[in-house]
């Protein structure tokens, strides 16, 4: 096995591929447990949260990978703030569009999205760790660590 980073990879291309699958496979199963807990308007909050969520992640990495190809630490730091205050403004206008809904179960709606949100960040994180990315920079080397010359 072999230690060495994948240098080659792209991490947001590695990082939405490990968690679309599994966060996928998350929608029918809320839909379904929804549908036989609390009816037709809980079955609708969920399909509802989870394509919300799914949306808000998948754009939220797709923003990133095109705006993160700079190798320049401020100007990534900057893009994912801006990335991340657009999803917060995004939730905040779905919020409030939502909140007098009576065609929507709210509990069915936000389990469904924290469930999303859960397996979403859990597999990014593995798929990350798993694609061996350098988180700093490598040390330059100086020679400083060679000893006295004699």
């Amino acid at each position: 096995m072999t230690t060495a980073p994948h240098a080659d990879r792209d991490p947001f291309a590695v990082m939405l591929r490990g968690a679309f699958v599994p966060t996928v496979a998350v929608g029918p199963v809320a839909v379904v447990v929804a549908a036989l807990v609390s009816g037709g308007k809980a079955a609708l909050g969920a399909a509802l949260g989870f394509v919300i969520a799914l949306a808000f992640f998948a754009l939220g990495l797709l923003v990133m990978r095109r705006l993160g190809g700079a190798m320049d630490p401020l100007r990534f730091l900057a893009s994912a703030l801006a990335v991340f205050m657009g999803q917060m403004i995004f939730l905040l206008v779905v919020i409030m569009a939502l909140k007098d809904a009576s065609w929507l179960d709210g509990t069915a709606f936000g389990v469904t999205v924290l469930a999303v949100a859960l397996v979403w960040q859990v597999f990014q994180v593995v798929a990350f760790v798993r694609s061996r990315r350098l988180v700093f920079d490598a040390p330059e080397d100086s020679g400083q660590d060679e000893g006295p010359a004699s």
